[in-house]
């Protein structure tokens, strides 16, 4: 006999960070249909066990189980039937929340996503904000949005952290009221929480942590719920979720649409290119060809316009977590990093068009231009550029010391890059410069492998 859909079993759990013990020997279960409250003091664990339920992190030991699934071994399609609204909204500011919702149903697989839409659009009350940026909208707006997108699939275990955090009276109450709806219709619902009129009001279950341990599991005495509210729960029709190439494709999408809107990137990697071979221009000695250092400038100006764009790219998943509403979706991480190197190369390509053009304009001299083995070798090296900013900027942006790090993680990775860049950039100026077909190996091989390497391990980069 199968186990229920939503049957969640925590079997000895504990989580540590370096030397650091935050959840220790964690075991519950919870069957399907429960409303349970998380509780404890800040620094309890709480989070942290809700982040291991969702699958956005792997305990040290110990195993969490849905429908006797382990987590760490069930593929994509077991996290469909998880909802997680976090202390971020998970979605991105720039879009609209019409545009969030869809981008996320996109991924999720549903295949009638604006009638989903319509029918959490009429339950929570989202027709006043679904049309207007994420980014102006108030926290209590932003958390009704946020739980539109953890119910686009009708999950059967929904996870809650601090979900009444900011929110007036009114909301608080509705939201409240929802929940206890999704319960009555068989759903799960763990929510974390320091409200005690909360836990009175709507759990069944408690369970406290204290110092990353199990100090209590009690029954609760029913709250009252909203007989007249209907669960905000359109089941929706599922088709395969996307692919590799699809799914890559909807996130390449998404970061070129926030891109079209915020110009942050191409703007910032642009005026900072610009800078460097204007000044470079005017400071090289007056007999300085593109036999000398002018294509050392070159290089060094795409790179770090590189750094800025795929820095600012990344940034944006992590300003209200979008990156583990990705990680949330039922497609293959690898297609994550994928779609938004593709997203990063376009914008670089405009870039290198631009940047080239200038440089040709200002340091090149009268050059005789060998146009196809320029072009090649500007295709190539940022390319590269690329391929490996991308990777570097995940590991960057979760350290303390954000995209300050990216360089010093960079720099030794690409230096064979950037020297077969630099050198057939003044073979293809007439240089002269030799082992040409051994330089186009080289970048064609380096390219190839740094891919190959990025996708076998982003997973493990954004992981916690």
């Amino acid at each position: 006999m199968s186990a229920p859909a939503s049957r969640l079993v925590v079997d000895g759990v504990g989580k540590d960070y370096g030397y650091r013990h935050v959840l220790r020997d964690v075991a519950f279960t919870v069957e399907e249909g429960e409303f349970v409250a998380l509780v404890g003091a800040n620094g309890a664990g709480k989070t942290t066990l809700l982040r291991l339920i969702a699958g956005l992190a792997r305990p040290t030991q110990g195993s969490v189980r849905i429908a006797d699934v382990d987590l760490r071994r069930a593929g994509p399609g077991l996290r469909r039937r998880i909802g997680f609204v976090s202390h971020e909204s998970l979605l991105y500011a720039e879009l609209t929340g019409m545009e969030n919702l869809r981008f996320h149903a996109r991924l999720l697989g549903i295949a009638d996503a604006d009638a989903v839409i319509a029918g959490l659009r009429d339950a929570l009350d989202l027709a006043a904000i679904l049309d207007r940026p994420v980014r102006v909208l108030s926290r209590g707006n932003r958390q009704r949005l946020a739980l539109a997108r953890a119910l686009l699939h009708a999950p059967r275990v929904l996870l809650l952290d601090e979900p009444f955090t900011g929110l007036d009276e009114a909301t608080s109450t509705r939201l409240l009221d929802t929940l206890h709806a999704l319960v009555a219709t068989g759903r799960t619902v763990i929510l974390t929480t320091h409200d005690r009129a909360v836990v009175e009001a709507g759990p069944r279950r408690l369970i406290r942590l204290d110092a990353g341990v199990v100090v209590e599991d009690r029954a609760l005495q029913p709250g009252t719920a909203a007989a007249t509210l209907p669960a905000p729960v359109v089941q929706p029709s599922f088709r395969t979720p996307p692919a590799l190439v699809a799914a890559a494709a909807a996130v390449a999408g998404k970061d070129l649409r926030l891109e079209l809107r915020s110009r942050d990137a191409l703007g910032s990697a642009g005026l900072f290119a610009l800078c460097v071979l204007v000044t470079a221009s005017f400071t090289s000695p007056a007999n300085e060809t593109a036999n000398g250092m002018a294509t050392g400038v070159l290089w060094i100006s795409l790179l770090f316009a590189t750094l800025l764009a795929v820095g600012r790219s990344m940034g944006r998943e992590q300003a209200e977590r979008g990156i583990e509403g990705l990680l949330l979706a039922p497609i293959p991480r690898a297609a994550i990093y994928l779609g938004k190197t593709v997203a990063s190369l376009v914008v670089l390509a405009i870039l290198a068009v631009a940047v080239s053009v200038l440089f040709l304009a200002l340091m090149a001299g009268s050059a005789t231009v060998d146009w196809a083995g320029f072009a090649g070798t500007i295709a190539l090296g940022t390319l590269g550029l690329v391929i490996v900013g991308s990777l570097f900027s995940g590991i960057a942006l979760g350290s303390r010391l954000g995209e300050s790090l990216l360089p010093m993680l960079v720099m030794p990775v690409v230096i064979p890059l950037m020297v077969g860049s630099v050198e057939l950039t003044r073979s293809a100026l007439g240089g002269g410069a030799g082992g040409v077909l051994q330089w186009l190996a080289i970048l064609g091989a380096f390219d190839v492998m740094m891919l190959v390497a990025a996708l076998a391990t982003f997973v493990h980069v954004v992981e916690e």
